[in-house]
C-alpha cells in the first residue's frame, strides 16, 4: 500500500511539472545558459566543477559527490518575463510578443530534484523544464499580412518549443581525487507553430529544390496565390501541436587538482527522439483573401535537442569565497540549421497529397563563457553573482524569421541564500538577459520585408532546499 501511495504521489508530481513546464517558451537557450538549481543559477549557469546540490543531476552528475553526505530535496521555480519584438524596416511597424492563450508567457519553469550521497557513490532523480523558446504576435500584424497583394489574412503568428527532461543519475568515486558520473534522461519535446509564408517565399523554396510533393505543386501553381499558412497550435497548457518522446543523457567527471581547485568536464549527448508529429492545418490564401483549408498530419523529421560539451574550473580563494569559470559549446546547428518538414493531407479533395519542405532556420552552434563568484558571509547567508556571454548569435541574420526569436546572448545574475536550522535553505534571485538586435535584409526565405528582431528578459527565481 505504501508503495502504491508513493507511485501515485510521483504521478501527481509529474503532472504538476508538465502543467507548468509547458509554458517554458522563450528566446534563449533557456537553462543551457541560465543554469539549473539555486547554486548554478547564481553563478550564471556555471558550476560544472562546483558543488551544485541536486541540480548536478542535469549539470554534471559527477559533482553529486561534492554534496554533503545524506539526502537533499530541491524545488525551484523561475518566472521569465520576456520582451521580444520584430520591426518591419520598410514600414517601421513593430509587433511585440504577448500572452493571448495558454501557450506563451510569462513562463514558469519548475525544477524538482532529489539526491542521496553515500561515502563513495551518489544517486539522483529529477524533473526539469530543460529548453525552449516561443513568441505570440496575434493575428493582425505585418507578420500575418502577405507581401504579395498585401493581404491581411487574420491568421495567427506564434511558436513554442518546449522540452521536459526526467534524468536519473549515478556518480561514483574512481579515486580520491577523480569522480565520474552518468545520467539517463526521459525527454519530451513539444512544438506549437503558426506561421505565414508569402507566395514569394514558396516560390523560392521550389526554385531552390527545397519544396516538393503533389500538394506543393498544386498550391504553388495557383496564379493568385498570396501565401501559405501552417497551423499546428494546440492551445493547451500541457500538449503541443507536434510532439515527440525519446531519451537523452550525459556523462561527466571532476578532478580535484589541489585542495582548493577542482576541474570539471561534462558532455551531453544529442537526444534520440521520435519524429515530431501532430494534426494541423495548411491554409492557402489568394489575393482576394479567400482561404483554402487543408487538414492533415505534419511531421518534423529528426528534430533533436543538441549535444553540448562544457569544461569548467572552481577555485576556493578562502574557505568562504570561491570563483568559477565554464566554457560551453552547444551544437544547435545540427538540430535547427535546416528543418525537414512534411505534411500529408487527410480528407477532402486533396486527400493523400503530400508536401515536403526543407526549411532553412539558420541556427548556429553556440560558444558561451560563464564567470561566477560565491561568498559565504556567515553560516546562514551566502551571496552569488555571475555573468555569461554567448559569442555567436543563435540565428543567422538572413535566416531570421519573425516566428523564430533570437538569442539572448548576455546574462547578469545575482541571488542570496538563507539557511536556517542547518536543514532548510531558501534562495531568492534575479537575472537580466539582453542581446544586440538581429537584422534580416529581406527578400529571402526567412522574410520578404527587411526585419529587425530584438529581445530581453527579466527572470525572478525562488528555490528551497532540504537536507537530511
Amino acid at each position: 500500500m505504501n508503495r502504491l501511495k508513493r507511485i501515485n504521489v510521483f504521478k501527481k508530481l509529474l503532472i504538476l511539472i508538465s502543467l507548468t513546464s509547458s509554458h517554458a517558451g522563450l528566446a534563449v537557450e533557456l537553462a543551457r545558459i541560465e543554469g539549473f538549481g539555486p547554486i548554478s543559477r547564481g553563478l550564471a549557469g556555471g558550476g560544472v566543477a562546483h558543488q551544485t546540490g541536486s541540480a548536478a543531476i542535469i549539470l554534471n552528475p559527477a559533482t553529486l559527490l561534492s554534496n554533503k553526505l545524506g539526502h537533499e530535496l530541491m524545488v525551484q521555480v523561475s518566472e521569465i518575463h520576456p520582451a521580444i519584438d520584430v520591426r518591419n524596416n520598410d514600414t517601421n511597424e513593430v509587433v511585440r510578443t504577448s500572452s493571448l492563450g495558454n501557450n506563451r508567457g510569462p513562463y514558469d519553469l519548475p525544477e524538482i530534484a532529489y539526491s542521496y550521497r553515500g561515502d563513495d557513490w551518489a544517486f539522483g532523480i529529477g524533473i526539469f523544464a530543460a529548453a525552449g523558446f516561443g513568441i505570440e504576435y496575434g493575428r493582425d500584424s505585418f507578420l500575418s499580412t502577405t507581401s504579395t497583394g498585401t493581404v491581411a489574412t487574420g491568421l495567427e503568428t506564434s511558436s513554442r518549443l518546449t522540452a521536459l527532461r526526467i534524468p536519473i543519475a549515478f556518480a561514483w568515486q574512481a579515486t580520491e581525487t577523480l569522480h565520474l558520473g552518468a545520467a539517463l534522461d526521459i525527454v519530451n519535446l513539444g512544438l506549437n507553430l503558426a506561421t505565414l509564408y508569402d507566395a514569394k517565399q514558396v516560390q523560392m523554396l521550389r526554385q531552390q529544390n527545397r519544396a516538393s510533393g503533389g500538394l506543393v505543386n498544386i498550391v504553388g501553381a495557383l496564379p493568385t496565390l498570396a501565401g501559405v499558412h501552417l497551423d499546428f497550435v494546440y492551445d493547451h497548457p500541457i500538449s503541443g501541436g507536434l510532439a515527440a518522446w525519446g531519451i537523452g543523457g550525459r556523462v561527466g567527471a571532476t578532478w580535484q587538482a589541489t585542495p582548493q581547485t577542482s576541474l570539471g568536464l561534462s558532455y551531453e549527448f544529442e537526444t534520440q527522439l521520435t519524429d515530431l508529429r501532430g494534426k494541423g492545418r495548411l491554409t492557402a490564401v489568394d489575393i482576394l483573401n479567400n482561404h483554402i483549408q487543408v487538414n492533415g498530419e505534419g511531421r518534423f523529421e529528426d528534430m533533436q535537442l543538441p549535444a553540448s560539451i562544457v569544461i569548467g574550473v572552481s577555485h576556493s580563494f578562502t574557505p568562504t569565497f570561491a570563483a568559477t569559470a565554464d566554457l560551453r559549446r552547444t551544437y544547435w546547428k545540427h538540430m535547427l540549421s535546416n528543418a525537414q518538414f512534411s505534411y500529408k493531407a487527410e480528407g477532402g479533395f486533396f486527400n493523400g497529397l503530400e508536401l515536403n519542405a526543407l526549411l532553412p532556420l539558420g541556427f548556429n552552434n553556440i560558444t558561451s563563457l560563464t564567470l561566477g563568484i560565491e561568498w559565504a558571509a556567515s553560516d546562514q547567508w551566502t551571496f552569488r553573482s555571475g555573468v555569461s556571454h554567448a559569442i555567436q548569435q543563435l540565428v543567422k541574420d538572413k535566416s531570421l524569421n519573425g516566428t523564430v526569436p533570437t538569442l539572448t546572448r548576455n546574462h547578469l545574475v545575482a541571488n542570496t541564500s538563507y539557511q536556517w536550522q542547518k536543514r532548510h535553505e531558501l534562495t531568492l534571485g534575479i537575472s537580466y538577459a539582453w542581446a544586440p538586435p538581429v537584422h534580416n535584409p529581406g527578400n529571402n526565405i526567412g522574410s520578404i520585408p527587411p526585419i529587425t528582431g530584438r529581445n530581453s528578459q527579466v527572470t525572478p527565481v525562488i528555490s528551497y532546499r532540504l537536507s537530511y
